[in-house]
């Protein structure tokens, strides 16, 4: 029975002979079988461990069957319980229906009887486990789905061009990004013809002044996605001009089996021209100096020279 090989087993029999003769056939269909001589053992063991299913005696020493199926219950409503009994008498069967116990087997245990009513509640079982499944997955899909429309929400009021990807795909592009490109252009990139890298990497151009600031990448090749967290300035042409942005790439953690990876463009270009031309200035004035100090050297000497007789 293909559908028993993934669930585990607890078998509660005092009668010896027929507990080892019935684990040898429980065995061949499930993924595991435990078993206890009487209830209050079988009790302790289904504290210890999560099963599946319980089949279990009545009539047996310390606790009978149906005590034990009672404080089981209690614990846990949801786990199905055969009974298996020499007796037929109806108040064991009443009993056994108040308690939650749908599944009942008389002894002698006839094979026919014993795989039909297993394979009954092995597939209630499995169908509960599929649907359960199912179930969390619509809310997990549900939960993923509120979540990036937040977080898309959030990133398209902030000023700076932000895109969100999930895998090799993206899920949002907010509107200051879009502003940096014609809509012709963006088509490849929202269509997923082309890969934000492959598209950066086609803008990306360092200017002449800047080439030899070792804090600028030329190729998207160059950053590094090992890190929670990673920064690169870029220098890029947009529609309006060529722009420099200091690129933050993080990974969100979301509800759903794959994280996505936000990537933030932060406008520095007025800061990088001001810093190159107050390096200029400083160069300049270095050079204004040292020229100025040179000169004035010069001077002294020639005076010096000029004073002395020979």
């Amino acid at each position: 029975m293909e559908l028993g090989k993934d669930l585990d087993v607890l078998y509660i029999e005092d009668d010896q002979t027929l507990q080892n003769e019935t684990k040898k056939i429980l065995e061949r269909i499930f993924k595991s079988v435990d078993v206890a001589p009487d209830g209050q053992q079988g009790l302790d063991a289904f504290s210890s461990k999560t099963y599946d299913l319980l089949i279990t005696d009545i009539e047996m020493p310390k606790m009978d069957g149906l005590t034990m199926s009672r404080h089981i219950k209690k614990v846990n409503s949801e786990i199905p319980i055969v009974v298996v009994s020499a007796y037929s008498n109806t108040d064991y069967l009443l009993d056994a229906i108040s308690i939650g116990i749908n599944y009942y087997i008389l002894k002698p245990i006839k094979m026919p009887r014993l795989i039909d009513t297993l394979f009954s509640v092995v597939k209630r079982i499995v169908d509960k486990k599929l649907a359960d499944e199912y179930r969390q997955k619509e809310i997990n899909e549900t939960i993923s789905r509120s979540n990036e429309k937040i977080l898309a929400q959030i990133t398209n009021i902030s000023p700076n061009p932000v895109l969100l990807y999930k895998g090799n795909s993206i899920v949002f592009i907010n509107s200051a990004f879009k502003n940096l490109f014609e809509a012709e252009e963006l088509k490849v990139l929202i269509n997923n013809e082309l890969n934000l890298r492959d598209f950066l990497n086609q803008k990306m151009s360092v200017d002449q002044m800047f080439k030899n600031k070792n804090d600028f990448i030329e190729h998207l090749d160059d950053f590094s996605t090992s890190k929670e967290e990673t920064r690169s300035k870029i220098s890029i042409k947009t529609r309006n001009g060529r722009k420099i942005y200091l690129v933050i790439q993080n990974k969100v953690e979301m509800s759903s089996d794959q994280d996505m990876v936000m990537y933030t463009f932060n406008d520095i270009t007025v800061i990088e021209y001001q810093r190159f031309q107050i390096d200029q200035y400083n160069e300049y004035m270095s050079d204004l100096t040292y020229t100025k100090y040179k000169t004035e050297k010069g001077s002294e000497t020639a005076d010096i020279i000029d004073r002395t007789s020979f």
